[in-house]
């Protein structure tokens, strides 16, 4: 087995985010302050995120990712990329964790009392509608891992991922995300 470097491994996320037009926003972000610490800057109408902030946030939501594996906590993806949905499914489908699409996401359904049997450790959305509601994992003091845009309000996000998140390499960094959530500790997957 051929092991990397973290480095390569980096690198190899940033070419894929590169040449995917992953670090390029849609515009002006309307909420500008917030993500002061994740933005270059403007170019040609479009914002230009700092992907060294937001691999280093990545790496960051990775390891606690692994360390929720490790220790059997369950873990609910709410979104994904279109194209990927139903892979997705059927990855996650005999393990511990579970998915909801985006768009059936049900509000209050952390929060109800109930349906209090939900109660994932940790939750990690794909923000393409900006819909999901932070402020319930706040609430039941659940860490939240996001992937979102300039158009996303990052109140109560606790681990923000900027990306442009029609682009190639956010889809393929959030499927490495949900591939480290299933491995065993033989390093397979587990189905």
């Amino acid at each position: 087995m051929k092991t990397f470097s973290k480095s390569h491994f980096e690198i190899l996320f940033l070419k894929k985010l590169l040449n995917s037009e992953g670090f390029l926003g849609k515009g002006t972000p309307k909420r500008a302050s917030e993500m002061s610490g994740f933005l270059l800057g403007f170019r040609k109408g479009s914002v230009v995120f700092d992907l060294e902030k937001s691999l280093t946030m990545y790496f960051k939501a990775l390891r606690l990712i692994k360390a929720c594996r490790e220790s059997s906590y369950s873990i609910l993806f709410v979104g994904c990329p279109p194209l990927m949905e139903l892979s997705l499914q059927k990855e996650l489908h005999n393990s511990p964790h579970t998915f909801v699409s985006e768009s059936s996401w049900v509000l209050g359904s952390l929060t109800n009392s109930a349906q209090s049997e939900v109660s994932p450790s940790l939750i990690v959305t794909f923000n393409l509608l900006c819909k999901f509601p932070s402020k319930e994992c706040f609430k039941k003091e659940i860490p939240l891992i996001s992937f979102v845009d300039e158009t996303c309000d990052l109140s109560f996000i606790d681990y923000p991922i900027f990306v442009n998140l029609k682009s190639e390499g956010a889809a393929y960094m959030y499927q490495y995300l949900i591939k480290q959530s299933i491995l065993n500790s033989n390093g397979e997957q587990t189905l």
